[in-house]
């Protein structure tokens, strides 16, 4: 039985979420460092010409400027590192350990509007069918696809893109359901390693919809932050989880719920590790101010400077925004691809343990890349930015258990699928100067 409207969800306590997300076994407590970040070793050898870029700065102890399939050298390695060790082979000499990286997993949840005015043709830039749609949800011009048709579309290519990704789950709720404003706590396709059966699940699910019904996205949202809260709770999912929450209008259902949602349930999903994308499509219009905030709050913010104000309520840009799009399909296919290709998808690794089940030395790890053709290269530790996306190499996460590769550095390797990351351990971190 599915459960439905269940507005007791509330904070878990701290020593609920402790527990929730705890590790044991492979996720153990890694040992620290002493300060803030890897060190440099001692003085750095002479740095080398990279293949396809130029030589590495004096001192560097890192591949100079290294690139694949011809492209320039990347900033960090080009600039040379500091820090023992060079090449990848090098490294063996002081390596106690040298590992394929592992990705962090991740859960994503599609959460997706199938309301009545989902039958509408996308406008497409014309104000006046938009206007239509909102009293009118049909398919005006049955020669071009629906709106509900672009999105199940573009979600069913997102789906092949991430299925390439051995580290991602997915699954699929769908809102509303058995009535007009109807909301469950139950996926209609549970998460789960997207293979083909799981895309072969959620394709049939999404190919049975009849969009229509009002718009609840305060009860969907709620109960899927629930739901999610729970396998985490009981240790049914690991890793990074997300919701992507698409939708092509305003509450309709729950208005009264929408400050609690935005003020309370997002932050407290935040907690859990559970972040929200969120996408407004055409007819979402009077919703951005809404929808901004929940994607501000929910940890994927377009920009640090978006607007994600309470008022007016057609103003806000944190989120995907397609209400102006004059090409719904293609805006909306541009959407997932970079939410497929984030880099907590793809370029988070966990920091691994030693084989003797000592605690890692975290100013002494080293990360390499050893492309699907060319030769191996060291990645420098690059503490110079303020985050990833200003870095341009690897840096830890802020809790120190991750390892995120950065810049063009992430770049390539989502790019090269037959690429390998691996994390040496036991040699002075090489690090980059500029």
């Amino acid at each position: 039985m599915r459960s439905r409207w269940h507005w007791g969800w509330i904070p878990f306590s701290a020593v609920a979420f402790a527990v929730a997300c705890g590790s044991s076994g492979d996720d153990a407590p890694i040992g620290s460092s002493s300060g803030g970040g890897p060190a440099s070793g001692g003085a750095g050898s002479s740095s080398k010409a990279g293949t396809g870029g130029g030589s590495g700065a004096t001192g560097g102890g890192s591949v100079g400027g290294s690139s694949t399939g011809g492209t320039g050298g990347t900033q960090g390695t080009a600039a040379g590192a500091a820090g023992a060790g060079a090449e990848p082979g090098e490294m063996q000499e002081c390596a106690t350990s040298t590992q394929a990286a592992r990705l962090t997993p991740a859960n994503l949840l599609f959460l997706i509007d199938k309301s009545g005015s989902m039958n509408c043709n996308p406008p497409e830039g014309d104000a006046a069918l938009n206007e239509r749609c909102a009293y009118k949800p049909i398919q005006e011009d049955m020669s071009k696809p629906s709106k509900w048709e672009v999105a199940s579309t573009a979600l069913a290519s997102a789906l092949d893109t991430l299925a390439g990704q051995s580290n991602i789950r997915a699954g699929l709720t769908l809102f509303p359901i058995e009535d007009a404003c109807g909301v469950s706590a139950d996926p209609a396709v549970e998460i789960d390693k997207l293979d083909s059966g799981q895309r072969t699940a959620i394709a049939s699910e999404l190919d049975g919809v009849s969009p229509a019904g009002e718009t609840p996205i305060a009860g969907a949202t709620i109960l899927s932050y629930q739901h999610l809260s729970d396998l985490i709770r009981n240790r049914k999912l690991a890793g990074n989880t997300f919701v992507v929450l698409l939708t092509d209008g305003a509450e309709t259902c729950k208005e009264s719920e929408l400050e609690k949602l935005v003020t309370t349930d997002v932050p407290n999903a935040r907690l859990f590790n559970i972040r929200t994308f969120v996408i407004g499509a055409p007819g979402s219009e009077q919703a951005r101010s809404l929808l901004s905030r929940i994607a501000w709050e929910g940890g994927t913010a377009a920009k640090s400077s978006c607007n994600h104000d309470s008022d007016p309520p057609d103003q806000g840009d944190c989120h995907f925004d397609m209400t102006t799009s004059e090409n719904f399909a293609k805006d909306l296919n541009a959407a997932l691809e970079a939410i497929s290709r984030t880099k907590v998808l793809a370029c988070e690794f966990d920091v691994p343990t030693n084989q003797d089940g000592r605690g890692v030395n975290l100013d002494e790890v080293n990360v390499t890349f050893k492309p699907g053709k060319g030769d191996a290269e060291t990645i420098g530790f690059d503490d110079t930015a303020a985050s990833c996306d200003k870095a341009d190499g690897w840096m830890y996460s802020d809790d120190r258990t991750k390892i995120l590769l950065c810049g063009e550095v992430c770049d390539r390797v989502q790019a090269d699928p037959q690429g390998e990351v691996r994390i040496a351990l036991g040699c002075p971190t090489i690090r980059i100067v500029r």
